[in-house]
């Protein structure tokens, strides 16, 4: 793999939706904690190209590693803030980075991956957790569906590793619009959820507004064995990296986001932060239906209600998350966190 970097003389920002950025660090103090929002990693959907910013007047070192494990090939340093773009041959290769400086580590990659026949493929690492520690980067993922994949998403998914795949569409949904065959996938698991018998679409805004807030709370008390069958192949580490996908990645797969970082112990907060880049993310495919019918609108978007109807559910009729998860859903919190954090 072969690199061209170059530095921007001025600083320019990014748009923050994709700067997510995890922390891999012992070190709680202020510093470290103000160091996250000092370096972030974004990926190019056309040039490939990677930019990689730091915002801090400090002492820093970058370094780059074709696996979270093996971060150790100097890239770049400095003691300005500036951004790095950096051109990669082969482009279908993913790369990780990490950020040194005398008060943090940061280890980062893109979040949102460079896909173009697919909508809405994000990777679950980088999160911090309640207990310090921060969720592997690479080994979990979500997205839309899969079924129009280039010759490049196909090289960058199987360079990552994508081992299996779990699926909440319907048997209508799969076979309408069946997922490209990746080489490196040799497990696939379905566990349907039929969007329609979660939905019932409405006549106006409002109506479709609320059957999403109903479709929610239906995720968290109908659906329980589809999603207890989800976290069983995910407690596998003979899975990994797994990737997981409905139709759009932002209901059936937004709600197993949530729980999966809930399960990790990741802050209420940063999960419904993850959960809204869907937004941005899924705004682009159904542009023409919102505009043909916008009373539809809240059915091809996320808002912040529609998870935390899921929740809010959860804690009423569960005794909050962690018990839903351990009682109903059969996850083994410690087994979890111990396979995707550090």
């Amino acid at each position: 793999m072969s690199r061209v970097p170059y530095f921007s003389s001025v600083f320019a920002p990014i748009c923050a939706a994709l700067l997510l950025v995890g922390c891999n660090s012992s070190d709680d103090s202020p510093a470290t904690e103000a160091a996250k929002k000092e370096f972030s990693v974004t990926r190019d959907k056309a040039t490939k190209a990677y930019t990689i910013s730091v915002t801090e007047n400090a002492n820093w070192t970058v370094y780059e590693g074709t696996t979270p494990d093996t971060i150790t090939a100097l890239l770049a340093n400095g003691t300005t803030a500036q951004d790095l773009t950096v051109v990669y041959n082969p482009n279908d290769t993913r790369v990780y980075f990490k950020y040194v400086t005398d008060n943090a580590t940061i280890t980062a990659s893109e979040r949102l991956l460079p896909i173009e026949g697919a909508y809405n493929v994000r990777d679950l690492g980088g999160y911090k957790t309640a207990d310090g520690k921060t969720v592997k980067w690479g080994k979990m993922f979500r997205s839309g569906d899969l079924p129009q994949l280039s010759a490049y998403d196909i090289a960058y998914l199987e360079n990552i590793g994508i081992k299996s795949v779990v699926d909440f569409r319907s048997e209508g949904e799969r076979t309408a619009a069946p997922d490209t065959t990746l080489a490196t996938v040799t497990d696939r698991y379905e566990f349907p959820i039929d969007a329609g018998s979660v939905l019932t679409t409405g006549e106006t805004t409002e109506e479709n507004y609320q059957a999403l807030i109903e479709g929610n709370k239906n995720f968290a008390t109908t659906f329980k064995d589809e999603f207890k069958s989800y976290f069983a192949e995910a407690m596998d580490e003979a899975n990994l990296p797994l990737l997981f996908h409905c139709s759009a990645g932002k209901d059936r797969a937004g709600f197993a986001s949530a729980m999966f970082l809930s399960a990790l112990g990741v802050d209420r907060e940063t999960i419904i932060e993850d959960y809204m880049l869907s937004a941005k993310f899924v705004a682009e495919k159904y542009a023409s239906y919102v505009e043909a019918a916008p009373h539809m609108a809240p059915m091809f978007t996320v808002y912040p209600e529609y998870i935390g109807a899921a929740f809010d559910t959860i804690d009423s009729e569960y005794g909050g998350v962690d018990k839903y998860l351990t009682d109903e859903l059969g996850v083994d919190l410690e087994k979890m966190r111990a396979i995707y954090t550090e």
